[in-house]
């Protein structure tokens, strides 16, 4: 075997090496409102993605680190370039339809606006995902009348054969969490109020 044959043998694996350490994942929220909830009032909603820049803020699909069985990290990136705004705008729809409130574009006086500040899954002690969203309502004339910062969380798992399907069941349940938290926070006589 000559220098140039290993050469081109191990040029020819580096596509495979890479493509094997660059799963992706498929995230997305399941609704808990029934599907045709009546709704008392309507909100409109405007989701803004201000992740820091390297959590998922410049490469928008990027969601997370895994690690390997010696320690390396590696990237976690979801097969929807925008994971982040399309699961945050269906779980806080669906958060919104549990406490009766509806959802339209230029409805009502009042816009919710839904910032993401942290969309991610890393492994400190056991794997943990994370989903944090400050919450302002505002009024026509952009002023903010309600807001909250709301975080939905799950994690602990320590061992997994597959770190997509992983990712995928945390930031399931992370979302779950979240919209159950901001439902109640929809409902809260304080939101009510705001809503006028």
């Amino acid at each position: 075997m000559t220098l140039n044959h290993v050469g081109r043998m191990l040029f020819a694996s580096v596509p495979l090496m890479v493509l094997a350490g660059c799963g992706t994942t498929n995230i997305s929220y399941k609704p808990m409102a029934a599907a045709n909830v009546a709704t008392k009032v309507s909100v409109g909603l405007r989701i803004v993605d201000e992740r820091p820049a390297d959590k998922g803020g410049t490469q928008k699909n990027f969601i997370g680190q895994v690690r390997s069985s010696y320690g390396i990290p590696r990237a976690l990136k979801d097969a929807n370039v925008v994971v982040a705004t399309s699961t945050v705008g269906a779980m806080t729809v669906d958060a919104l339809q549990q406490a009766g409130l509806g959802v339209g574009r230029g409805s009502g006086k009042r816009t919710l606006v839904a910032t993401i500040k942290h969309f991610w899954m890393d492994d400190v002690q056991g794997y943990k995902a994370t989903v944090t969203v400050q919450y302002e309502l505002q009024n026509a004339s952009f002023k903010i009348v309600w807001s909250k910062q709301l975080s939905g969380v799950a994690g602990g798992a320590s061992s997994f054969t597959s770190p997509e399907k992983t990712a995928q069941e945390l930031f399931g349940q992370a979302l779950a969490d979240l919209s159950s938290k901001a439902a109640a926070e929809f409902k809260s006589s304080e939101f009510q109020a705001a809503l006028g």
